[in-house]
């Protein structure tokens, strides 16, 4: 039998291998493969380049948020290295939204804080996410009636079960027993202190937030997400900067289909605005890069550990 390890690894590999084959086959039966050679020239460049700057604003983030809620400062280059673990483990994973598990894990290396606490600051982090990429994708597919019905369906799901999420979780308490989630949770015995200490949790970040912290994060989350889409811009060989930012949030929105990698659903989302050679050559560098830059943090966190 295979142990957990190894059967983790076959489903990493055989993600990145889905992943590959979709974009080859979209570049072959599209004519876009000319995409691919943006990668190695000063687009490639200049397109990267902004993606990093991407991350660093989402590490911004991250920093201001720990400091916010704990009054612990973050260093940038932990919080860095805590969102491209993050987006690894997002990327090898069935959703673009799954790399809270990694981001709590290297936090709790740092910090020392019980992980369901810091899960529960992960999953804050990640619902702001999830409602600014949704909202700034449903409105403008409206424009691109009918191929962005996909859009409209899955951004207005992802925005209405988040919420009802966020607030149930908030209605939960030590003492309230008419919670939802908690008559739930009482059902598995070894679960419902978990729950408890992580429900909490997420209503002490919220309570600790108020309007300022709120308008922050806000912004924080627009700002960074808007900068992976402008990176976009640089790809195309007829510059656009709205329709590439546009085309940025449906590849977000429609990537939090379960689908491996956000394979299919990705290339769709970007696919209603963007010229094939665009859509190949954008999300092969925004994949791959993240892979390659959350591998090489991955790498340096085990070289350290065993050295």
């Amino acid at each position: 039998m295979s142990s957990p390890l190894e059967a983790n690894w076959k489903k990493i590999i055989a993600t990145l291998l889905i992943v590959t084959l979709v974009i080859l086959v979209y570049s072959i039966l599209t004519a876009g493969y000319g995409g691919f050679k943006n990668l190695v020239s000063w687009r490639g460049v200049a397109s990267f380049t902004v993606l990093l700057a991407g991350w660093l604003i989402s590490a911004v983030r991250l920093k201001y948020l720990v400091n916010k809620v704990y009054g612990y400062r973050l260093g940038l280059k932990a919080s860095v290295k805590a969102r491209l673990l993050g987006g690894l483990v997002a990327n090898i994973t069935p959703s673009a939204i799954g790399g809270e598990p990694a981001r709590a894990a290297y936090l709790k290396k740092i910090m020392g804080r019980d992980i369901e606490e810091l899960y529960a600051l992960a999953l804050y982090e990640v619902y702001y996410d999830v409602i600014m990429v949704n909202t700034m994708a449903l409105f403008p597919a409206f424009l691109y009636l009918p191929v962005s019905i996909p859009v409209i369906l899955v951004a207005s799901f992802m925005l209405v079960s988040w919420l009802s999420m966020s607030y149930l979780i908030k209605r939960n308490s030590n003492n309230s027993n008419d919670s939802f989630l908690l008559r739930i949770s009482t059902r598995f015995p070894g679960f419902y202190e978990r729950f408890v200490k992580f429900s909490n949790g997420y209503k002490e970040i919220s309570s600790k937030m108020g309007l300022s912290g709120i308008f922050v994060l806000a912004l924080l989350t627009l700002a960074y997400n808007t900068t992976w889409g402008l990176a976009a811009y640089f790809l195309t060989e007829e510059p656009r900067i709205l329709e590439a930012v546009i085309a940025y949030y449906f590849m977000m929105s429609m990537g939090s289909l379960p689908t491996p990698g956000g394979s299919i659903s990705s290339e769709y989302g970007l696919s209603i605005i963007l010229p094939p050679s665009t859509v190949v050559s954008y999300r092969t560098l925004f994949y791959y890069s993240t892979i390659l830059l959350g591998l090489f943090v991955a790498a340096r966190e085990l070289t350290e550990k065993n050295g």
